[in-house]
This record gives C-alpha cells, structure tokens and sequence, in this order.
C-alpha cells in the first residue's frame, strides 16, 4: 500500500506503460533460487518459470522510481492532491458506498474520511489504479534495481504467493509502478497481510471489489495501531527550533506538555499527554509547523513520505466537512 517499505502499500502516483525490454529474467539466478522457494510452499516450479520467462524489463518504471512526487515540496506537493475535485469524488464515492464505509469505521475503528482520504490519494476512487502489469514492474525492481533489489524481490515472490492463496493470475494483475494494485494500491505483500474479504464472499478482492478495498484500508491502518481517541495533525507556532530536518520523517515521542515547555505554542490541551512530533513543511505561504499523533505516523506506515501523509490529513479534513462527518 506510496511508499516505502509499505510503499505504500501503497504508491499513490501510477504511470502509463511504455515499451518493454526482454530480459530473460527466468535464467537469473535470483529466479531460480526464488521459484525453488516457492516450490518448497506449494507452487508449480516449473510454471514459476515460465511466466518469469515472459516478464518484462519497464525502463520507464526504473525512471519513475528516480523521480517520486514525494521528492517535491509541500508547496508544489500538496496542489497534486488537495483540489475540489477530488473532494466531490469522494462524496460521490461516499453515497455509493455509505454503509460499507461506515461498517468499517465501526468494526474496525478508522474514520470514514480517512479511508476516503487514502483511497482517494492512491487512486481516485478507482480511477487510477495503475496500467503497468506488476509481474514487469516488480521483476525490474527486483533484479534491476540495485538499491532497492532485496525488498522488490520479495514482493515478486509475495505476487505468486498472492496467486496462488487468491486464485489470481500474476500474469494478469496490474497496478504502479511500483506493483502495487487496486483501489488502495497494495504491494503484494500487505495484500497477503492485511487485506480482508469485507463482504464474506470467500475472496479477498481489492482489484475490482471497493467492498474490500474499504475494509481492506481500513484494517491496514488499524493493524498499524490508529487510535481514535486521538487526532492526526494540529498547527502550532514557535516550533523551528524543534525541527532538525523539514519534511522529514516523524518520530512520536514527546509529550504536549513536553513541547509547550520547551516553547511550542497552540498544542491543543487534550493532546498535552500524547506523545506527539513537530513536522516542518515548506508551504506555500512560507514554512509551517504541525503537531503530529500517533495517527499520523501509522499513515506513514501506508506510505512513508510525511508529505503523504499530510496530503492524506489535509483531505480527510476536507473531506469530513463536505460530507458534515
């Protein structure tokens, strides 16, 4: 599920397929030492082979990989996904699929408008859910992408395995560029993990099925630890000195009060217990400072670009007054 190691689950930017390369991938040794694992877990080596034989190397997704949205600015990044559009998208989506989504924010304890707010950020509403065919993507990550080669490979072993536990073929799925697929965009790996057959169908279905994808988002988050009993993100003042590094990641560790002691100003008082960070952003409007939860870091367990995250924040709180949540 954007984006890394959860990468999202999840990347919330997909990309159009372009020309392929043929890179017998089967006769690498990665390949053959990864089809004898799956042997060892049930699969058909020799089929492993076969559709590794017909994968594709997608330079444009190692070229994606060197330029993410999350390398940009909060001022430059937040316009991508915080537009009125988006937000009536979602309501759209909401009246559709009310229920659903209010059995999950009752079952599983995540707001309404942040499961709109991911899937909205990731794909909207289903309408991007990525065109690059995952075995290609994952198979160019995983064994031409040195740098991120390890965990690229094991979510091309997790792809099989997810054909095999799902009944899908890993030659037929799509999503980014990154292999991560439907509505919530999942990376092979948390589809395994985390995703839920929400409608008691017998299939968990996150491809074409919102039913799941809805309670499969949500039970992401809740497994990552959400709270309800605490927010996401509040503005505070005189918080520079708190900030090593602007639009870093977060680190939940010191209390409100502990804040306000050392200068922070504009911590909500019910957050005086929490343990809390400051994230500093590059806006529009000049650099600002934000009060971050516990909430806010288990997003950044969906994706871990703090940049993300607060695009999912910032929608959510749109999202919940448009639809008076």
């Amino acid at each position: 599920m954007r984006i890394f190691p959860v990468v999202a689950i999840t990347l919330g930017l997909v990309g159009l397929n372009t020309p392929t390369v043929s890179a017998n991938y089967a006769e690498r040794a990665e390949v053959q030492a990864m089809a004898d694992r799956l042997a060892a877990k049930g699969l058909d080596r020799n089929e492993v082979i076969k559709v590794m034989s017909e994968a594709k190397r997608l330079d444009s997704v190692i070229k994606a990989m060197n330029r993410p949205a999350e390398r940009k600015q909060w001022k430059d990044y937040r316009p991508i996904f915080l537009k009125k559009a988006r937000v009536k998208a979602a309501a759209r989506f909401y009246q559709t699929h009310r229920e659903t989504l209010e059995r999950a924010e009752a079952e599983l304890g995540v707001p309404v408008d942040v499961i709109l707010a991911i899937i909205g950020v990731e794909t909207y509403y289903g309408k991007n859910k990525g065109s690059f065919r995952a075995l290609d993507a994952l198979a160019t990550l995983g064994l031409d992408y040195p740098k991120r080669a390890k965990f690229f490979l094991g979510e091309l072993e997790s792809l099989f395995l997810l054909g095999q536990e799902e009944n899908l073929r890993a030659s037929e799925l799509k999503g980014s560029y990154a292999g991560a697929m439907g509505y919530g965009q999942f990376i092979p790996s948390s589809y395994l993990a985390y995703a839920v057959d929400f409608d008691n169908d017998g299939r968990r279905d996150l491809i074409d099925n919102p039913v799941d994808a809805i309670g499969s988002v949500a039970n992401y988050l809740a497994e990552h630890g959400w709270d309800m009993q605490y927010g996401i993100a509040s503005p505070v003042a005189n918080a520079a000195s708190q900030v090593e590094r602007m639009e870093s990641r977060i680190d939940v560790k010191e209390t409100g009060s502990e804040l306000t002691s050392k200068g922070v100003q504009q911590i909500p008082d019910a957050w005086s217990e929490l343990p809390l960070d400051i994230l500093g952003l590059h806006g529009a409007q000049g650099d600002e400072y934000w009060a971050v939860t516990k909430n806010f870091y288990v997003i950044t367990r969906y994706n871990r670009s703090p940049l993300y995250a607060m695009a999912v924040t910032q929608l959510a709180y749109e999202i919940a007054e448009e639809l008076g949540l």
